[in-house]
C-alpha cells in the first residue's frame, strides 16, 4: 500500500541544517489542493502538514466537478462519440487523487500510486479472481432473468467480439474513478472508520458524482435514480469486501468496476449516456443489498477481511 503518512521530501541536504527549496512544481499542487479545499500548503521544508485526508479529498473532488456540471448543463459538447462534457467529472476522482497525493508527497508518492494500477500481483488468494469477475455479471443476469420471467419482451443477447474488444478499453477508464475512491479515499476512512463504514461512505461518493449526469442527461426518472444510487451503494460494499479480502490490489478494483457493465454489453447502444432500457435498479439493488447483508453477517465489519467462522489454527 502507498503509505498514509503524508510525507514529502522537499530536496537533498545540500550541507548539514541546509535545504534545497522545495521549486515550483511541489507549489503548484499545493496551491490548487489549498485554492481548492484551504489545505495549508506545504512547509519550505517540504513536509506535507499531515496524512491523506478524506474530507479533504471529497472536498476537491465535489469541488473540482461542480464547474464541469455547472457548465456541461448549459454547453452541449461532445468530447467524444456519445461522451457529453457534463460526464468528465467522473475522471476527478483520479485528478483529485493525483492533485492530493503530488501534494502531500511529491512526485515519488504520485508515482507510488500509478504503479498501483498493475499490481495484479497482490491478488491473494487467486480463487477472488472469480468473485472478480463473476459477482456484477451474476447481478446483471438475475436482472435480466427476473424482467424476462415477469412478461417482459426482451430482445435476445448478441455476442460480437467487434463489441467485447470496443469494450475492453473500458479497463483503463475505470483507473480515472479507482485512483481516487480506492487509491487514495479508502485507506483514510478505513483506518479511522472500518471497511464496512468506509464502502458505505465511498458509495454514497460514487453515487453522488453520478447523479448530477443522470439528471442533465434527461433520461431517468427520480425512481431510477434513486434504486441506481442504492445499488451503487452496496455495489461499493462489495468492492470493499473484495479488495480487503484479496490483497488489496487496486487492478482488482478496476477488474470489478469493468465488470460491473460486462453482462448488459450483451445488449450494445449507440448512446452511452443511456443504461440498455429493461435494465431495472430496483432488482439489482435488492440483490445487493442482500449480498452485503450475508458479506458482514458472515465478515467482520471491520476488516471485511475477517471470517468470523474461519478454524482458529491447530497448535
Amino acid at each position: 500500500m502507498v503509505s498514509p503518512s503524508g510525507r514529502t521530501i522537499g530536496g537533498p541536504v545540500l550541507a548539514k541544517g541546509t535545504l534545497r527549496a522545495p521549486g515550483w512544481r511541489p507549489a503548484i499542487g499545493a496551491y490548487l489542493v489549498h485554492a481548492m479545499t484551504g489545505a495549508p500548503a506545504m512547509s519550505t521544508e517540504g513536509e506535507a502538514p499531515g496524512g491523506r485526508s478524506a474530507a479533504r479529498y471529497l472536498l476537491l473532488l465535489f469541488g473540482l466537478c461542480v464547474p464541469i456540471w455547472v457548465v456541461g448543463s448549459v454547453v452541449d459538447v461532445e468530447l467524444f462519440p456519445g461522451f457529453e462534457l457534463f460526464q468528465a467529472g467522473l475522471a476527478m476522482p483520479m485528478v483529485a487523487a493525483l492533485l492530493l497525493t503530488f501534494h502531500e508527497r511529491g512526485w515519488q508518492g504520485t508515482a507510488a500510486l500509478l504503479r498501483r494500477t498493475y499490481d495484479v500481483g497482490r491478488i491473494s488468494p487467486k480463487a477472488w479472481l472469480l468473485p472478480m469477475l463473476l459477482l456484477f455479471p451474476g447481478i446483471g443476469l438475475v436482472n435480466y432473468a427476473v424482467v424476462r420471467l415477469s412478461g417482459v419482451e426482451i430482445p435476445p443477447p448478441t455476442f460480437s467480439w467487434a463489441v467485447f474488444l470496443g469494450y475492453c478499453p473500458v479497463f483503463f477508464m475505470t483507473y480515472a474513478e479507482e485512483l481516487g475512491l480506492t487509491g487514495y479515499g479508502l485507506e483514510p476512512l478505513r483506518e479511522r472508520h472500518g471497511a464496512l463504514v468506509a464502502g458505505l461512505v465511498l458509495g454514497l461518493v460514487w453515487a453522488g458524482y453520478h447523479i448530477p449526469g443522470f439528471v442533465i442527461s434527461g433520461y431517468y426518472s427520480a425512481g431510477w435514480i434513486f434504486w441506481h444510487a442504492v445499488f451503487t451503494v452496496a455495489a461499493r460494499v462489495l468492492f470493499v469486501w473484495i479488495y480487503e479480502s484479496s490483497g488489496r490490489s487496486l487492478f482488482s478494483m478496476a477488474l470489478c468496476h469493468w465488470t460491473t457493465g460486462l453482462f448488459w454489453n450483451l445488449w450494445p447502444q449507440d448512446n452511452l449516456q443511456r443504461a440498455v432500457p429493461f435494465y431495472r435498479p430496483e432488482i439489482s439493488a435488492a440483490v445487493a443489498v442482500l449480498l452485503v447483508l450475508i458479506v458482514v453477517s458472515l465478515w467482520d465489519p471491520k476488516t471485511l477481511a475477517r471470517f468470523r467462522f474461519a478454524r482458529a489454527d491447530r497448535a
